[in-house]
């Protein structure tokens, strides 16, 4: 197929203008940012309402102080505890002031003292416990230029919440357990072990220091400079000073029983050491895949930005206890476990696509959220927009045979649009500061990696490139806004013959919240009609919604397969045009070059918006995709799909429509379509189980899977990494639905590996397993308990976690749960217990009764409105159906949590609404096509064996 687009854009050199243009949009950014800054100030001084005598009243620190190295020696006790600090700041003035504010939160000043150009001044230490702020009111003013030095000791507490400095524990196979201390400061938590200026934009250098036990080995972001004894028999190790970054990017880790493998780079300006560190009894034969995909992205992101690694070596962690995937922290990188080791023999090809993305993702941080870094965590999309994009990028360019970037659509695009379509969903670039972690989810992730990889498209991936680089050139060790970078990308690329500039364009997709869907049509069948661009939300609602957004149209057609682009302009609010070819208000019409039973907008997948199809062209496409699929694209395929469904959610399609293009799926053979269908068929079964009618549709099911199961097999023969992945899909879904064939198949191997020892294929183990502790018995769950309990392959010990959770004896499942709250299940892993046992219609009202009744237990254990506790809230909720489990859900969390609004909660309140008003608006006319469809199989049925009798006679 012949793309068009694939082409680069003219660029012209840049004209005086350009240049004067620039400069004014550089002067109002500075004037944006000194109005900010005096906003802060103005909110600040004074008495504070939160806190008597405190001279700061906002949860911003001021702008007059900014910090220059922090000299920082600590002392974490791992078998106590207990944290020691002694910190020495060097500060400067940067405007006139008689106090200086800094952040410490569960921290205990014992003493500090204050200099001023190297003269001890006098000054009082308050402390604001609700603003998690100290402050030192000196009785002279600082001026403007001072040098200051700020000298603190305390005393805290080494966590077990997995923020800041927090103890990470790892058993061995024979359960001896050992106890490690490591940070995690991304967004707020380094004020928890030490006193710091605590906002991404007071950037500093850091020297470290730590005291730690002969025994143990301490890292940290920069390499050791010296080594030396201490006192009562204790080692200090010194660290290098490191180069200027934000409090959130430090990092430590006091290691025990850890070892690690090195290599260095061959193809970077500068030999960099790379090293992996994981305990002792897992690290062989699982390094080996983290520790040579890092070092090729250090080397693939280096040549792609032009810019050099800044440091000398980078470590990478691996974890039992992480609350998150992995932490960027400059030169030492903390990972999950399972998100660094790969075991070739136990790990299967998805987890190694797994654990490629995330290293990629990370070592893209070390340029893009590092090197430089979002003003305030409002642009926190900058960071992890631009990492999500850049890990396919990267894994693409390491792991071509992957294609790696036919998932993008599905796991960026599809994943985040779910959310968005959500009434409660927010803009990417959000002003919601009430609790910086609800920034980190699928609207900074995955929606501004969309929106990247859409403008990255138009612009052109070599003018795009251009920009990136002159961006991080300009602003390195520094801070960014997005419109800094927007800015830089206009320089580099037009939008020809759109009308539309890049700011304009991003600003309606960053700004607003939510996305459009457009209505596609034929005038006859040789004009393409797109008109009608509204906000998509699922839910019913009487808001008036007047956004839009300036929409590229890619489309081919059934007659011409090369890939075209218009535009539908939206209604600028700043007064631009808004006509691109014949359009008059939301309508955009142009001839085709042939007539064409059908149209795609949006080919690709490109756009962010989703297409209602006109009924015409939806029977031509459902002919198509039954006459021969493969005239479509897989990724085209799959959009017609998902959007079909997701309108299906609304009152704008009729779920027919989504069953009549399913049902082509017989003949499918794509990974990446089957993963959106076995979800999109899985959600509607479990919203129409206690229907009279979900047999019916797990028989239309089985009819669908069947076909590509016996075509694909059990058989150990593939070694794309893609049919792999699709044979996993199809097993997983044929023995979910009670396949005869998968079901035997699946204990033949269970036995073979009890009995035997002989393993299944990594790719099959897992669900192997499931079916033989779903069909074993207690004494096959035991066995995988234990299993479990000594494994030393991360990616198994989650295989086995999801069999155990597949049981169908309530018993085990309390036992598996009880083990959540005894310690035997660790903290980070207990969502990953619920969202497994929500799968299971054995357990799901088991689990969420069980969490009900020891919810105090479970906040105890993942903390108060945590990212955990609020995951497993969501696995627990979102399955359910009626408005008395809705009644029910917010009665609970209104008596634990009080009322206010929860961002992450009010999406799970807003995803049962939706599952009630699909079973309203669809369950009869899925009924009606069951009927028929069920109809049209007997009928066929019976036609058979009138023509086998008829064969077999003669």
């Amino acid at each position: 197929m012949k793309n068009r687009q694939s082409d680069e854009p003219d660029i012209t050199p840049e004209t005086t203008t350009a240049e004067e243009e620039e400069e004014k949009v550089e002067e109002e950014e500075k004037e944006e940012e000194d109005t900010d800054d005096q906003e802060n100030e103005s909110k600040g001084p004074g008495k504070s309402k939160k806190c008597a005598g405190f001279p700061w009243d906002n949860d911003r620190l001021p702008r007059s102080i900014s910090p220059d190295v922090y000299n920082l020696t600590i002392h974490p006790n791992l078998t106590s505890a207990h944290l020691h600090g002694k910190l020495e700041i060097y500060l400067t003035a940067l405007n006139s002031t008689k106090f200086i504010v800094l952040h410490a939160v569960d921290l205990k000043h014992i003493s500090s003292a204050l200099k001023q150009n190297g003269e001890r001044v006098d000054a009082d230490f308050v402390e604001c416990k609700e603003l998690e702020q100290w402050a030192w009111k000196a009785r002279k003013a600082v001026e403007e230029g001072d040098r200051i030095e700020l000298t603190i000791e305390y005393e805290g507490l080494v966590s077990s919440d997995l923020q800041g400095l927090y103890i990470n524990t790892h058993s061995d196979k024979n359960l001896k357990q050992t106890r490690s201390a490591v940070t995690q400061f991304e967004p707020t938590f380094a004020r928890k072990m030490f006193p710091c200026f605590d906002e991404p934009n007071f950037k500093a250098e850091f020297e470290v220091a730590v005291v730690r036990d002969p025994g143990h080995v301490v890292r940290s972001n920069m390499n050791i400079k010296v080594s030396r004894e201490y006192e009562e028999g204790l080692i200090v190790d010194v660290f290098k000073r490191s180069v200027k970054m934000s409090t959130y990017l430090l990092a430590v880790a006091v290691l025990d029983g850890f070892d690690y493998v090195k290599r260095t780079t061959r193809n970077t300006a500068e030999t960099v050491e790379v090293r992996l560190y994981a305990p002792k009894d897992v690290i062989k034969g699982q390094s080996s895949f983290g520790l040579d995909t890092a070092i090729r992205a250090l080397e693939f992101f280096e040549k792609y930005f032009n810019i050099s690694y800044p440091l000398e070596k980078i470590d990478l962690l691996a974890l039992d206890d992480f609350s998150e995937g992995a932490m960027e922290n400059w030169g030492l990188v903390t990972f999950r476990d399972s998100a660094l080791l790969h075991d070739e023999l136990k790990s299967s090809v998805l987890a190694k696509e797994h654990i490629a993305l995330i290293i990629c993702h990370e070592i893209a941080h070390q340029w893009f959220g590092n090197l430089v870094t979002m003003d305030w965590w409002n642009d926190v999309w900058l960071n992890e927009g631009f990492a999500n994009y850049m890990e396919y990028r990267c894994v693409d360019e390491l792991y071509p045979q992957w294609n790696i970037m036919t998932r993008f659509y599905a796991e960026n695009v599809v994943f985040s649009q779910e959310t968005d379509g959500l009434s409660s969903s927010r803009a990417i670039e959000s002003s919601d500061e009430s609790n910086l972690l609800n920034l980190f989810d699928a609207i900074s992730y995955h929606k501004a990696a969309a929106i990247i990889h859409m403008i990255a498209e138009l612009a052109g991936q070599r003018n795009f490139q251009r920009a990136l680089i002159e961006y991080l050139n300009k602003y390195k060790y520094g801070n960014a806004r997005g419109s800094q970078l927007w800015n830089i990308v206009e320089k580099h690329a037009k939008l020809a013959h759109s009308g539309v500039s890049i700011q304009t364009l991003s600003k309606a997709y960053i700004s607003q919240m939510g996305y459009p869907v457009i209505h596609v049509g034929l005038d006859g069948n040789d004009k393409a009609v797109v008109h009608n661009q509204t906000r998509l939300l699922f839910t019913e609602s009487t808001d008036k919604n007047d956004e839009s957004w300036p929409i590229p149209i890619h489309y081919r057609t059934s007659s011409d397969d090369e890939i075209k682009l218009h535009w539908l302009r939206h209604n600028d609010k700043d007064g631009e045009s808004s006509e691109i070819i014949q359009s008059i208000a939301n309508l955009v019409t142009w001839e085709l070059p042939a007539p064409s039973s059908w149209l795609i907008a949006n080919t690709g997948g490109v756009g962010y918006f989703k297409v209602r199809y006109e009924d015409e062209i939806y029977e031509a496409l459902t002919r198509q995709l039954q006459d021969n699929h493969s005239a479509i694209s897989s990724i085209d395929r799959s959009m017609i799909l998902v959007d079909a469904f997701d309108l299906a959610r609304t009152e704008q399609l009729n779920i027919q429509v989504y069953l009549d293009l399913v049902e082509y799926a017989q003949k499918e053979e794509d990974r990446m379509a089957w993963m959106l269908i076995n979800k999109q068929l899985r959600t509607i079964e479990s919203l129409i189980e206690e229907t009279e009618f979900v047999n019916l549709f797990k028989d239309f099911e089985r009819t669908l899977v069947l076909g590509i199961y016996e075509r694909s097999g059990w058989k150990d023969t593939k070694k794309n990494p893609a049919d792999k992945g699709l044979q996993m899909e199809v097993l997983q879904m044929a023995c979910r639905l009670r396949s005869r064939d998968c079901i035997k198949q699946a204990l033949t191997r269970y036995n073979k590996w009890m009995n035997d020892g002989q393993r299944p294929p990594a790719e099959v183990h897992g669900i192997v397993l499931e079916e033989g502790v779903r069909q074993g018995g207690p004494s096959a769950w035991d066995k995988a308990w234990t299993a479990y309990e000594a494994g030393a392959s991360p990616t198994e010990r989650n295989q086995l976690l999801g069999a155990l959770a597949a049981t169908q004896d309530p018993a085990l499942l309390n036992k598996l749960l009880r083990f959540c709250l005894d310690g035997k299940i660790k903290p980070n892993i207990i969502p990953r217990v619920f969202s497994a046992i929500s799968h299971n219609e054995a357990g799901r009202s088991l689990a969420w009764r069980f969490f009900k009744m020891n919810y105090d237990k479970f906040k105890k254990i993942l903390g108060d409105r945590s990212t955990l506790m609020t995951s497993c809230i969501r696995y627990l909720g979102e399955p359910l159906s009626t408005r008395e489990d809705l009644q029910e859900l917010k009665d609970f969390l209104k008596e634990k949590l009080g009322s206010g609004k929860e961002t992450k909660l009010d999406q799970v309140f807003e995803q049962v609404e939706l599952n009630i008003q699909w079973r309203r608006l669809n369950e009869e006319a899925l009924q009606e096509w069951l009927k028929s469809w069920d109809d049209r199989r007997r009928q066929l049925n019976r036609r058979r064996r009138r023509v086998h009798t008829r064969a077999h006679r003669n």
